[in-house]
């Protein structure tokens, strides 16, 4: 339960995959929880879809910077 007012706190969560990945990656009992195996299977796939959407020009970059260089 939270108390207090929302907009005031601080945000718990990552506001971006590489930096949740990070946290994953320190988050000893939840790869435990998780297994072993399927954590690191899970992070690695996580990294590569990551590293492929890093690859790819997104419709708004394609329209607001690469048409106004």
């Amino acid at each position: 339960m939270f108390s207090g007012d929302a907009h005031e706190g601080k945000a718990d969560m990552p506001w971006g995959l590489f930096t949740a990945l990070e946290l994953f990656a320190d988050a000893e009992a939840l790869r435990d929880l998780l297994s072993p195996d399927f954590a690191r299977v899970y992070e690695i796939v996580k990294a590569a879809e990551y590293n492929e959407f890093l690859q790819v020009i997104s419709p708004w970059e394609r329209e607001h910077l690469l048409l106004n260089v």
